[in-house]
């Protein structure tokens, strides 16, 4: 009897040492919501109002499947972009503590008293922040996985393309609902991937009824992709995108006198089947204003400008415009293709500025150094995600299968001469 009292009180005493001693120095009885009101004011976010120090209220403290979520009210004169600049001191506050250490039942029946406590690594939790009038803060248990195949994600019909999976699940983007879309990052980021993978997605599963017209004056990207059959327009050069931009509009006004005949307002009624996507890899090379050649800033001119009647009137005619750069900033996308753009996706961005060009809000910029994370915007609802990575055999194998050989000019073939008129707003824009 007595041997199993004091058995049962070592047992005891052994497991609350444990337990203490895995908690780490400074962290006893500390629960997240206090850990991070404690590196709020370390960090410098409260602010004084005379003698008094305010500091965000916490108003929401929720535990879900995948961790906690937070809920903050954030006193004046503090920004979101305040609490989103220090999320990474955030982060790391919160995996600071040691690993856990637990018990080993079998080495103290042996005696082992050296080796009874186990070390155990912990989960190395990530944060979120969102705002709406609230400070949001989701904490997550698990790290979100830093590579996601592509032939591992169960596709959907239609014109919906994978953007890329969370911790739970995959977000898909429909081009039928939302139209148009910009995409930055970085160099080595995953934008020209993503590019890559958007286009192999609808050659494989939209064959019969994609077409696209393919912008790529880096001349590196889109090369592979140009003897597709589905390939109707391919530019590398400021001149050749003028007359692929100009041929587009030259289709949608075919289209939108289709749709006038059959008394239909967009593509969707009419039930014409037909996308055409026009895809540039690097917006910033058509920027004009950066241009110093005369001739060649009126092309850049006229690109700009046919892009931006594209963007702007163009969806109703089945018409998707994705654009993309790697210096994401206020001059390089012209604002009406911007503002037609309700859909984002921003892998990581070298500062804040940045972000707020794609996304219109910050949050770009403390994105891990993974290739292929980006926060996905849709209209009002983001995502930070680790978008698909199709692997170049893979890829290979979509595109022979569409490959047609190339047609040969003749020398004596005249060229398109002249400009097509725009026209003017109707009710299908």
């Amino acid at each position: 009897m007595f041997f199993e009292i004091a058995s049962s009180l070592l047992f005891g005493s052994i497991a609350v040492y444990a337990k203490t001693k895995g908690s780490g120095v400074g962290s006893i009885g500390m629960n997240e919501g206090q850990k991070i009101q404690r590196i709020f004011s370390n960090t410098g976010l409260n602010v004084k109002e005379g003698d008094k120090i305010l500091t965000a209220q916490l108003v929401r403290n929720k535990k879900r499947k995948w961790g906690r979520e937070l809920v903050y009210r954030i006193p004046l004169g503090r920004s979101f972009e305040d609490y989103q600049s220090k999320i990474n001191s955030i982060q790391d506050g919160l995996n600071t503590k040691k690993r856990t250490q637990t018990l080993d039942f079998q080495a103290l029946r042996k005696g082992d008293f050296k080796n009874i406590f186990k070390k155990e690594k912990s989960h190395q939790k990530e944060v979120e922040m969102s705002y709406d009038g609230m400070l949001k803060i989701k904490i997550y248990n698990q790290p979100m996985p830093d590579k996601k195949d592509y032939k591992e994600i169960e596709l959907k019909e239609g014109w919906r393309v994978p953007m890329g999976s969370n911790r739970t699940e995959t977000i898909f983007h429909d081009f039928d609902q939302i139209y148009n879309m910009l995409v930055g990052g970085a160099v080595g980021g995953g934008k020209s991937a993503f590019l890559d993978m958007v286009i192999s997605h609808f050659l494989r599963t939209q064959s019969d009824n994609v077409k696209f017209t393919l912008i790529d004056l880096k001349m590196v990207e889109f090369n592979r992709f140009r003897d597709c059959k589905q390939v109707v327009g391919f530019a590398e050069t400021a001149a050749e995108a003028k007359e692929t931009l100009k041929n587009v509009v030259e289709e949608m006004k075919q289209i939108l006198e289709r749709l006038k005949q059959m008394n239909a307002r967009n593509v969707i009624d009419a039930g014409i089947k037909e996308r055409h996507f026009i895809i540039i890899d690097e917006i910033g090379e058509l920027a004009s204003h950066k241009e110093v050649d005369a001739d060649t800033k009126k092309i850049k001119e006229k690109c700009e400008y046919y892009l931006s009647n594209i963007a702007r009137l163009g969806r109703a005619m089945g018409i998707r415009v994705i654009v993309a750069t790697q210096h994401p900033t206020a001059d390089v996308v012209p604002i009406q293709v911007k503002r037609n753009c309700d859909s984002r996706l921003c892998f990581r961005v070298d500062g804040t500025s940045a972000s707020m060009v794609v996304l219109d809000s910050p949050g770009a910029e403390s994105l891990p150094v993974i290739r292929g994370r980006a926060i996905y915007k849709n209209g009002a609802d983001k995502y930070t995600l680790q978008t698909p990575w199709l692997p170049d055999n893979e890829m290979e194998e979509i595109i022979q299968d569409h490959i047609q050989p190339r047609k040969e000019i003749a020398k004596d073939e005249p060229k398109a001469t002249g400009d097509f008129a725009l026209f003017e707003n109707t009710p299908l824009s």
